[in-house]
């Protein structure tokens, strides 16, 4: 590895080709991590969707996007 090595999930994704990112909360269910995001950008319906890990995604309302990785919330279970 070096110290010039790109991201897996890039800060800028439309610049290599990728969808726009949205804002996404990470969340622990059942002992793992899955993301809510807010369905905001081009196409999207404005309702929260719920994926299990970040990447390019696509929203039940067929709005495609890109979910970043981010560090987990605290289990409140």
């Amino acid at each position: 590895m070096t110290d010039r090595q790109l991201a897996l999930l890039p800060d800028d994704p439309p610049r290599w080709g990728g969808p726009a990112a949205v804002s996404a909360d990470p969340i622990v269910t059942s002992g793992r991590i899955e993301y809510t995001v807010r369905c905001d950008g081009p196409g999207g319906c404005g309702h929260h969707h719920r994926h299990t890990g970040p990447g390019i995604r696509r929203g039940p309302c067929g709005a495609q996007y890109t979910v970043p990785g981010g560090e987990p919330a605290d289990d409140t279970s």
